[in-house]
C-alpha cells in the first residue's frame, strides 16, 4: 500500500489547527498545542521516512517544505502562548522538532 500525502494537504491542516489554537481558551490551549506537537512530529517522522526514497537533489526541497510547515507552525504557536503566561511543555518540544528539522535541511543542503 502507498501512501501519497500532499504538502498543500499539510499546509491546510497545519493553518486548520493553528486557527484552533488561536481560538482556544486558557483551560484548551495545552491540549491543543499538545496536537499541533504531535501533528509535527508525524510531519517530521513522514519527511524522515520519504527522504529515504528520494534522489538526493530532492531530499534538500522536502525538508525545505517540512521545515516550512513546522517553522510556520512554531512561530504561531510562541506568539499565541504569550498569552497564556507559565510552562507549555509541547512549546518547548515543538521547537525541538523545528530544530531537529532545521538541522536535516542543512544535511540535504
Amino acid at each position: 500500500m502507498t501512501l501519497t500525502l500532499e504538502v498543500e494537504d499539510l499546509r491546510r491542516t497545519n493553518e486548520e489547527a493553528l486557527a484552533q489554537l488561536g481560538r482556544s481558551t486558557e483551560a484548551e490551549f495545552d491540549a491543543q498545542l499538545a496536537e499541533i506537537e504531535n501533528f509535527l512530529l508525524s510531519v517530521y517522522r513522514f519527511a524522515v521516512l520519504a527522504v529515504r526514497r528520494e534522489q538526493e537533489m530532492e531530499r534538500a526541497a522536502l525538508w525545505r517544505e517540512t521545515l516550512d510547515v513546522i517553522d510556520r507552525a512554531a512561530s504561531r504557536a510562541q506568539a499565541l502562548a504569550t498569552r497564556y503566561p507559565g510552562v507549555h511543555a509541547s512549546l518547548d518540544r515543538i521547537l525541538e522538532i523545528r530544530h531537529a528539522a532545521t538541522e536535516m535541511l542543512a544535511l540535504y543542503a
